[in-house]
């Protein structure tokens, strides 16, 4: 897969699960295809930017709690994400919630360190 399609697929599960746009058998199978960090950065993101602590946040995060329920290799492939160098990286040097907004920025700094 081209960076721009995981670019777009990464950026495409973001807002699919954050608007209810998405079923998630749909995210899943989103998720399944762009790299293990890239998926646990967007989780990372979500659960950031939507604290369990904000009643409207709920929604969100029921989204995402559905969306690993629907593919048992996505749990395993979310904690192979939270071991990558470049997740360990990116949490060292940033806050998920400084991309507040700008969820295409997140992904292209990922993506720019996964090709480096």
């Amino acid at each position: 897969m081209g960076a721009s399609d995981e670019r777009g697929d990464a950026l495409r599960l973001i807002e699919g699960l954050e608007g209810g746009r998405m079923t998630a058998t749909d995210a899943a199978a989103l998720a399944e295809r762009i790299d293990p960090a890239l998926v646990y950065v967007a989780v990372s993101y979500l659960r950031a930017i939507h604290p369990a602590s904000d009643p409207v946040a709920g929604a969100v995060l029921e989204r995402v709690a559905r969306m690993t329920a629907a593919s048992p290799t996505l749990v395993r492939r979310h904690r192979e994400g939270e071991q990558d160098p470049i997740a360990r990286w990116f949490e060292s040097e940033y806050a998920y919630r400084d991309f507040r907004g700008r969820a295409a920025d997140l992904v292209d700094l990922i993506l720019d360190k996964i090709e480096s």
